[in-house]
């Protein structure tokens, strides 16, 4: 047998050199362990075959590939391995790895589906929490509506009070036809007028009144079915932006815009008015009993009642949701004639509701006004300016003398524009001059408009304009003529 590192011959059998000391057997045992690797390595591979339809059934197979391990380990650590042969030990281990992919690769099989469950465990949880109740705050919020569509939703439901001793406003409480207005709208009087946006009159009955709260409640037959004005029962905040609604100083049911800028206000005058709203939005005599709404949801906040006229006006209104249960308790029971006519010293000589020849004698003349007709001017400016932006005739009908000339000319013209894409922005609004005749008033202005056509084009337009007032037996101004010097 020759020695393989010094080439020397030794007998048959031997274990080791006797020349070098170089163990013989080493060439032997290395072809046995390779010839051993081989046959685990089939056998790992037939186990895989078999079981590769259940993991457990691999894992059960995996137990018959342990025993070449062992036995391999058997033969490798009986040998007295000299030190030089040290590393060519360590690389026989490298090689015995090759049985483990396989081992490996059965056990890894089943844990490789822990992950996706638990990424699946964690992607329901995500999809749980997309939208979760505490999220969706913006569904319980009030609902927001144009101002333009508030204005013109509660002009429908906004009423002119006319009596033998005035005017002022109210609006719908009930569908029950009951009508909310100021006490000292109606005090002294059971039977009032009621004047709708159309301009039609209907009999209405005071059938709640307080002479310490200045409210009172009319009902009017006609009325009943119709929807009322939505109120609101809380308490409002300072800042926020509001319409004031009525017919102040002539203007049949006319709207402006302002804000609530106090709470908390107390008077003692004729009435006692407690924690009342202070509001900058424009009210005056006729504006009482009218409704101060929220710009933003609608709902009827106030009672307009009070205006101080020293230097800029500031009103005030009675808190809805304070008066909320005198009303309703009127709707369900209301006051006789004789309970409403007892509060107020006006009755004292009405000899009774049945006599028939008892007359009122009041100057009711009215009177044309430089200012009022100034503010006129400038409130039927503003509705021609919302009629044309939202191309609806209604915001300015009525303050037209009804079937006029003017008053079909802009009717159709605003029919005409509608649906093109034109552009009104107004921009100049002022007073040359005022005439004041016996049945009507002449109002000159000069104004100017920046206007985009159909075709996109912006141009700036000017007028020199005259309009002619006429005023009803109630004291409503209209405008009966419109005559354009450019």
């Amino acid at each position: 047998m020759t020695c393989n590192k010094c080439g020397k011959e030794n007998e048959e059998g031997a274990k080791f050199c006797k020349d070098c000391g170089n163990s013989l057997m080493q060439r032997r045992s290395k072809k046995q362990k390779k010839r051993n690797l081989m046959y685990a390595i089939v056998l790992v591979l037939t186990l895989l075959g078999v079981g590769i339809g259940s993991a457990q059934l691999m894992e059960d197979e995996a137990e018959p590939v342990e025993p070449p391990k062992e036995e391999l380990t058997a033969e490798i650590e009986p040998e007295p391995e000299p030190e030089p042969e040290a590393p060519e030990v360590e690389e026989e281990t490298e090689e015995e790895p090759a049985i483990e992919p396989g081992v490996v690769e059965k056990v890894e099989e089943p844990e490789e589906t822990v992950p996706a469950e638990e990424e699946t465990a964690g992607t329901v949880t995500k999809v749980e929490n997309v939208v979760p109740p505490s999220e969706q705050p913006e569904k319980v919020e009030p609902k927001k509506k144009e101002k333009t569509a508030i204005i013109k939703e509660s002009q429908q439901k906004v009423y002119t009070i006319l009596t033998e001793g005035g005017q002022g406003s109210g609006f719908l409480f009930s569908n029950t036809g009951m009508v909310v207005t100021n006490a000292h709208a109606v005090a002294g009087f059971t039977d009032v007028v009621v004047r709708n946006i159309n301009g039609q009159d209907h009999p209405g009955t005071v059938v709640g009144i307080s002479d310490e709260s200045d409210i009172a409640l009319i009902h009017v037959e006609a009325f009943e079915g119709i929807e009322p004005l939505e109120v609101e029962m809380e308490a409002t905040d300072v800042g926020t932006e509001v319409i004031a609604l009525g017919s102040p100083a002539g203007m049949e049911n006319t709207a402006s815009m302002g804000y609530l800028t106090g709470i908390d206000r107390d008077f003692y005058q004729e009435f006692t008015y407690e924690d009342i709203y202070q509001i900058d939005a424009k009210i005056a005599p006729g504006s009482s009993g009218g409704p101060l709404v929220d710009a933003t949801t609608g709902k009827v906040i106030g009672i307009n009642s009070l205006v101080i006229e020293e230097g800029d006006s500031i009103g005030f209104s009675i808190p809805m949701y304070s008066m909320h249960d005198q009303l309703s308790q009127w709707v369900t029971a209301p006051m006789s004639a004789e309970e409403v006519a007892a509060l107020f010293q006006v009755y004292d000589d009405f000899n009774g509701y049945e006599d028939e020849e008892y007359e009122y004698d009041i100057d009711l003349e009215m009177k044309f006004d430089e200012t009022n007709l100034s503010e006129f001017i400038g409130d039927f400016r503003y509705y021609y300016e919302t009629s044309l932006k939202e191309e609806d005739f209604f915001y300015v009908q009525n303050l037209l003398v009804y079937e006029s000339e003017i008053y079909n000319g802009i009717s159709e013209y605003i029919t005409d524009i509608a649906g093109q894409g034109m552009e009104f922005n107004f921009t100049q609004l002022d007073i040359a001059g005022i005439e004041i005749f016996e049945d009507h008033a002449i109002v000159h202005t000069e104004e100017a408009f920046d206007q985009k056509n159909a075709a996109g084009e912006w141009s700036v337009q000017e007028r020199n304009k005259t309009y002619t007032i006429v005023m009803d037996e109630y004291g409503f101004y209209y405008v009966s003529d419109i005559v354009n010097k450019e």
